[in-house]
């Protein structure tokens, strides 16, 4: 008889798999309308793509519950994905946490192996995606009284959807690599401009809705500032999205990539290295002693 969290884990993969990334579509709709400039800009699209992400939590909380009706070993990681939606996108199994299922790949145990295999499956389209970015860049740079004009929507929507889907991809790349890896902390201080790229329209997104409130309550004007805090936050973001675009164009010339393999067989020797001292303290300590210490030791007991 198959056991049922793993027919659980299998029935449930694309099916959840596809609701986050539906989810990470609603909030990229939400971020995009917070984006746009003032005439393109609608709140109730805002609202329509932010409760459209927020109506799919019930589905994540669904799946932690009956989880825990199964009685799964590992059902408490099920509560990351109700508080954290699109870490969902690439969860480990349910009944051993060394399995993960991906979209081509299917289900695979979590190694280095699969690592680089998404990395080669990330690779090429993220190209694409800074490619793609260095267009819109210069469009919103050169043309940025154009796009503002309600007679160019169609420009304003190009460029918006162009970045949305940016992040979109910037996001699931985070994630899908965030969960295969072991060593998460290191993978978060080595990619913390990806992880900024990801947060700081979130960020901004909700501190604009504060002060909106805010402004409310209080009977102010609040179109102006809600305004410029929204064209703050976006400059920022794309001047960094540039930065890390031009970066990974810069990494994939082979000078770069030599160097960057260089310093990660230096990283895994240093590893390896520091295995062996662990190994060389646990073999000494299980090592008998040699006759003179043993009489010396049974001369003390006497």
């Amino acid at each position: 008889m198959a056991n049922p969290t793993r027919k659980f884990d299998r029935l449930m993969a694309v099916p959840m798999f596809l609701v986050s990334l539906l989810f990470l579509v609603g909030v990229a709709g939400a971020v995009q309308e917070f984006r746009a400039p003032g005439s393109y800009h609608s709140p109730d699209r805002m609202r329509l793509f932010m409760f459209g992400a927020l109506g799919l939590l019930p589905l994540f909380w669904a799946e932690a519950a009956w989880h825990y009706h199964l009685g799964s070993p590992l059902w408490r990681k099920c509560l990351i994905p109700c508080f954290f939606p699109p870490l969902r996108l690439a969860a480990r199994d349910r009944q051993t946490g060394t399995l993960m299922w991906l979209p081509l790949l299917g289900w695979r145990h979590v190694d280095e192996d699969l690592q680089d295999d998404v990395q080669r499956a990330f690779s090429g389209p993220m190209i694409v995606v800074a490619l793609m970015i260095l267009p819109l860049l210069a469009i919103d740079f050169v043309w940025s009284h154009r796009i503002n004009m309600e007679e160019n929507q169609w420009l304003q929507i190009l460029v918006e959807t162009g970045y949305s889907v940016t992040w979109l991809a910037f996001t699931v790349e985070f994630v899908v690599m965030f969960s295969i890896v072991n060593h998460k902390l290191r993978y978060l201080k080595k990619h913390w401009v990806d992880l900024l790229i990801i947060c700081l329209p979130l960020l901004a997104f909700l501190r604009v809705m504060q002060l909106s409130h805010l402004l409310r309550m209080q009977q102010v004007t609040k179109a102006t500032r809600v305004y410029r805090l929204r064209g703050v936050a976006l400059r920022v973001w794309r001047g960094i999205l540039a930065l890390d675009v031009i970066s990974r164009l810069v990494r994939i010339s082979p000078e770069r990539r030599i160097e960057a393999l260089k310093q990660e067989i230096a990283e895994r020797e240093r590893e390896i290295e520091k295995l062996r001292r662990e190994m060389g303290r646990l073999e000494m300590q299980l090592k008998p002693d040699s006759p003179a210490e043993q009489a010396i030791q049974e001369g003390e007991a006497a």
